[in-house]
This record gives structure tokens, sequence and C-alpha cells, in this order.
């Protein structure tokens, strides 16, 4: 498989189409522009793509972390409740911020679950 396909593979799978079409449809356009340049345009070609990949997730990511972090707290809060009520049933605090770590990591689980973005249809390369 080509870089494009595996580009495009990742963009459905975690890029919104607005962020695609935007900032990653134009960089694979380029990539197919110069494909008959020497071999360190094309690795920069190569590299300018990834760059807009990682940017466009970022600008996702960062669009959407507000309600994704106030949904994770209320989630970790609901599930700490009763581990703070039963204090007194852990010996050391160590033990105490262990179980506190494990019941952070899993309580993010139904949080991911819910808010994890549809599957689409793989867009076809051209």
């Amino acid at each position: 498989m080509s870089l494009s396909s595996h580009i495009m593979a990742f963009s459905d799978r975690f890029l919104s189409d607005r962020t695609f079409q935007l900032v990653v449809a134009p960089a694979l356009a380029d990539l197919q522009f110069d494909e008959d340049a020497g071999r360190w345009r094309r690795v920069t070609n190569h590299v300018a793509v990834l760059k807009a990949v990682a940017g466009g997730l970022l600008d996702d990511m960062s669009r959407d972390s507000g309600s994704l972090l106030k949904m994770a707290l209320l989630s970790v809060c609901y599930h700490l409740t009763p581990l703070a009520m039963g204090l007194d049933y852990f010996k050391t605090w160590s033990d105490f911020f262990a179980m506190v770590t494990l019941v952070m990591a899993l309580s993010l689980v139904p949080v991911m679950v819910c808010y994890w973005p549809p599957r689409r249809t793989v867009r076809q390369a051209d």
C-alpha cells in the first residue's frame, strides 16, 4: 500500500471530514502532483503530508477536548466516590493511590466507547 492509501485510511478513522477536505486532501494532491520529482523532493513531500495529518489530528482533538474532558471528569468522580468512602480499607497510601490510578484509567473506558466516532466507509484513492 502506498502512503496515500495509508493516510486516507487513517483519516477515515481518526479525522473529521472537514479536516480531511481542508488540510489533508490538498497535501495529498501536492504529493500526487510532485510524484515524478527527485528522491529528496518525494521525502519532503511525504514529511509535509505527515505534518498535515498531525496538524489535522491535533486540531480535531483540541476542538472536541472540552466536552470529552468534562465527561471523563464526571465518570472519574462517579467511580472514585465509593473508593473514597472506603478509605480505611487500605492499609497504606500507596495502595490507595494505586487503586485510584486504576479506577481513573478504567473509568475512561466508557467515555471512550461512547464518544468514539462511528466507522465510515473508506474513501477511494484517485
